[in-house]
């Protein structure tokens, strides 16, 4: 790259989910985040060794350690808006907090109250400044932040069901339509977000937490919930500049809206828990919902993120992914041609995905949004 160009443009590279047990046993894949001038992930579960388990349907923690761990890999802004980052308790997520900032990673999306958790971290990287907003439609009951209560940044979903009595009269036990719709108090208050952070920086990404496991969804419905493609468009006009996706622990679609990249689920990037030592197990009766450690668990994503400067303002200019697979202990590697290929079919043919144009070169699709007109 030219010099004229590089000082005209900068890259961030983002993952999905980090749930780490241990160091990382060798370098990580590809050279997207190691030259990238931001890197950002989702950081899916509490760093402590204190507290007690929550009442719900899995928890998890990493240890102690894991703060440094995340730094060595070179993570310098992480999403805590998830539905894990209260598995311990406010306990768990003070914890958290303190590690990070010890280590100098900076997050998003948790804090001790819910002005906090709103808080987008803002940064100037190559003279650009760069807001990262974290949110999550996966909130655990007592796991939002509140005026006076520590917790993450809530975008709850209100859900029903829809069922036609003809329908069960000729297919009993034919699953309901999942109405889904976030709860507009929620919505009002993260649109006023990303646009203060639009008025405090050049570029906005969106972290969100939200979705369902192909295993657990209806698949009459697809791959989104119903509520996920509006709120994402809502983000977007309203000054997102990408939204990254995770919590499905799979892959979903890519889509193009108004000049802005949407990635519904990046999958997971480092699970510890996925590995033929030790799986996670349901914490309380529930029903026998199959468990995500299909071969599609194991698909992951790097997105390499390249904006150009475009007259007084930065627009995204092109997407790169990166195809990586999770070995059995749970971490991503670089993949052969064949499982690329099978990688980014999944991604291409989501019914996710929607206005993209991949063009697939030595195993990675190449996503040109230099012909979008933004409105």
């Amino acid at each position: 790259m030219k010099e004229t160009e590089r000082a005209n443009s900068i890259t961030i590279a983002a993952v999905g989910d980090l749930m780490l047990r241990r160091p990382f046993t060798t370098p990580l894949p590809g050279q997207a985040l190691q030259t990238a001038d931001l890197r950002v992930a989702n950081l899916e579960a509490p760093i402590t060794d204190r507290g007690v388990p929550a009442d719900k349907l899995i928890t998890m923690r990493m240890p102690p350690p894991a703060a440094s761990w995340v730094k060595e890999l070179g993570f310098e802004v992480v999403s805590l808006a998830n539905n894990h980052t209260l598995d311990y308790g406010t306990i768990g997520l003070s914890d958290t907090m303190s590690a990070l900032e010890r280590v100098g990673i900076a997050y998003a999306g948790a804090g001790n109250d819910i002005a906090g958790a709103l808080r987008p971290d803002v940064r100037e990287v190559k003279g650009v400044k760069i807001a990262t907003v974290a949110l999550a439609a996966t909130v655990p009951t007592g796991s939002a932040a509140g005026i006076d209560r520590p917790g993450i940044a809530p975008l709850r979903v209100r859900v029903s069901f829809a069922s036609d009595g003809a329908v069960n009269d000729e297919q009993p036990g034919t699953p309901p339509w999942v109405h889904t719709e976030v709860v507009a108090e929620d919505l009002e208050r993260a649109l006023s977000v990303v646009r203060q952070a639009r008025e405090l920086a050049d570029i906005v990404l969106v972290q969100m937490h939200w979705g369902v496991p192909p295993e657990w969804s209806s698949p009459f419905q697809g791959d989104l919930a119903e509520y996920q493609r509006p709120l994402a468009y809502a983000l977007v006009e309203v000054g997102a500049s990408v939204i990254l996706g995770h919590h499905p622990h799979a892959l979903h679609g890519v889509e193009r809206y108004r000049g802005a990249g949407i990635l519904y689920s990046l999958g997971n990037f480092i699970f510890h828990p996925q590995t033929k030592l030790k799986r996670l197990e349901l914490q309380r009766p529930a029903p026998p919902y199959k468990p995500v450690y299909s071969e599609r668990n194991r698909q992951s994503l790097i997105a390499n993120l390249r904006f150009h400067r475009a007259g007084g303002g930065w627009q995204l200019r092109g997407i790169e992914l990166i195809p990586c697979r999770l070995d059995d202990r749970g971490e991503a590697r670089a993949v052969t041609q064949e499982q690329a290929k099978a990688v980014l079919e999944v991604v291409k043919g989501s019914d996710a995905t929607r206005g993209v144009a991949f063009e697939v070169h030595g195993g990675r699709a190449h996503l040109d949004f230099s012909d979008e007109d933004v409105a």
